[in-house]
Formats: structure tokens, C-alpha cells, sequence
């Protein structure tokens, strides 16, 4: 007689096993996107604020390379027949990530005024 009852009880069980997680499948969608709405604007805005910052202090250190190796070209310090080339070309790549760092920091600071 037990074993019948918990037969009867194992369906009963499944049965509304069965309803419960056929309603949960719908609640947890809803539940997934409401969160995804609240949640992830606000991790995602921070992490572009990092990222870009970080871009931005990897430019500058790139801009400070090439600045230094124009002012080794500068003072003669590498001899090497083309050292106004060289000089040159340091400065121009010197200045093009100073400006990609700047801009980049100007950006990070932008969206965290938004």
C-alpha cells in the first residue's frame, strides 16, 4: 500500500513539476530582460569610460617614446646619416598619438559626464 501512495505522490509531484516549469521558462525571460535593461547600460558605461582611458594612456606613452627618440635625434646623440628624416618622422608619429591620446581621455571624459 505505500508503494501505491508514493506512485500517486511521484505523479502528482511531476505533474506539477511539469506546470511550474513550464511558467517559469516564460518568467525567467522576463525577469532576464528587465535586468538586462537596468543592469547592463550601467556596467557598460563605466567599462568605456576605462577602456577608453586606458587607450588613451597607452597612446600617450607611445607619444612619449617617439619624443624621446626625436630628442635623441635632436641632440646627435645616435649618429646615423639620417637623423633630419629620422627626427622628422619621430615627431610626426610623436604627435599623432599624443593627439589619439588626448582625444581618447577627451571622449572617457565625455560619457562620464552623460
Amino acid at each position: 500500500m505505500k508503494f501505491a501512495h508514493a506512485v500517486k505522490a511521484a505523479k502528482l509531484v511531476g505533474a506539477d513539476l511539469l506546470k511550474t516549469t513550464k511558467a517559469a521558462k516564460y518568467v525567467k525571460v522576463d525577469h532576464a530582460k528587465r535586468f538586462a535593461q537596468h543592469v547592463v547600460p550601467e556596467v557598460v558605461r563605466p567599462a568605456r569610460i576605462i577602456w577608453n582611458q586606458a587607450i588613451g594612456g597607452i597612446f600617450l606613452l607611445f607619444a612619449i617614446l617617439f619624443f624621446g627618440n626625436a630628442f635623441r635625434y635632436y641632440d646627435g646623440k645616435t649618429a646615423s646619416p639620417n637623423n633630419g628624416v629620422a627626427l622628422v618622422f619621430s615627431l610626426f608619429l610623436g604627435a599623432i598619438m599624443a593627439y589619439f591620446g588626448i582625444v581618447s581621455f577627451m571622449r572617457a571624459r565625455r560619457i562620464a559626464r552623460r
